[in-house]
């Protein structure tokens, strides 16, 4: 998985950030974490990531119906999950009255977004001609 995270990206999902009363995000693809803004260990999105998923397994597996929207209320948190196709989007915030315009907006990114994301998940390829001084070890099988 790539490390470098384009800027176009990061602010995106800055801007979703400051939408509302965010707390933090989590951005992933299939079960890796693309971007990780929550308030919490890596450790702790990550688990939350496979939580998401299974939850969403458990709930399609018994019949033809996918959800694709998911939103918990707790006491002080609420969090709200947005699948769309292999990526999943987490925000928690902490209006619960926001959760409609955050589902919107979530939906919104993750629509503009697909293309930075293939991006990020498929970098292009660079030619021979392309190769950067520090990378000595590349081989070129052209």
């Amino acid at each position: 998985m790539p490390a470098n995270i384009t800027p176009s990206l990061r602010s995106a999902m800055e801007r979703l950030r400051n939408g509302g009363a965010v707390n933090g995000l989590l951005l992933g693809w299939r079960r890796h974490i693309l971007i990780n803004s929550l308030p919490y260990e890596e450790f702790r999105g990550e688990k939350l990531l496979h939580a998401v998923h299974d939850m969403r397994n458990h709930f399609s597996s018994g019949g033809d119906r996918t959800a694709h929207t998911y939103w918990f209320g707790f006491e002080t948190c609420h969090a709200l999950v947005i699948f769309q196709g292999e990526c999943v989007l987490v925000i928690l915030h902490t209006r619960a009255e926001e959760g409609d315009f955050l589902r919107r907006s979530g939906q919104t990114f993750l629509e503009d977004s697909q293309l930075l994301i293939e991006e990020l998940l498929n970098p292009s390829e660079r030619g021979p001609e392309n190769i950067e001084d520090q990378e000595t070890n590349l081989i070129s099988r052209s």
